[in-house]
């Protein structure tokens, strides 16, 4: 079992509820020395590391993931996305470490370089990432 950040689309129950299978625990954190960036012609973010280490990305650790439900994780994300172990910070500054998928670095191209809105995707967003991406529960029940 592992825990696992989110920082965009899989913070929202909506999203995070039809890829995986499992309930799990979720608790607020922070990523340390990465960036949360736009991707082109996308309602979804990546995130990039960067020399900066007091930059943060705010998102959900949900705790205890299962294997299967991490595989199907693995698959929603794509190639797009490396699955790497970093340490994450909750509220009380506690650390620990989680799965974290950030941008693989074959596509930085795609990074459109504004800083994605939490609030945006939540009013506006959300929609239509959910309209593109409804089979994906069908698929890979």
């Amino acid at each position: 079992m592992s825990h696992v950040f989110t920082y965009g689309s899989l913070m929202f129950p909506q999203v995070w509820n039809r890829v995986v299978q499992g309930r799990y625990n979720a608790q607020r954190v922070a990523l340390r020395g990465f960036e949360r960036k736009c991707v082109k012609g996308e309602e979804y973010p990546v995130i990039h590391p960067v020399d900066d280490t007091w930059s943060l990305v705010q998102g959900v650790l949900y705790r205890d993931v299962g294997e299967e439900d991490l595989q199907r994780l693995d698959v929603f994300e794509g190639e797009y996305y490396q699955r790497q172990t970093r340490m994450v910070m909750s509220e009380g500054g506690y650390v620990e470490p989680a799965e974290v998928y950030v941008v693989h670095e074959d596509f930085t191209h795609i990074i459109d370089h504004r800083p994605w809105d939490v609030e945006r995707f939540k009013e506006h967003g959300i929609q239509k990432f959910l309209q593109l991406y409804v089979g994906f529960e069908r698929n890979n029940s």
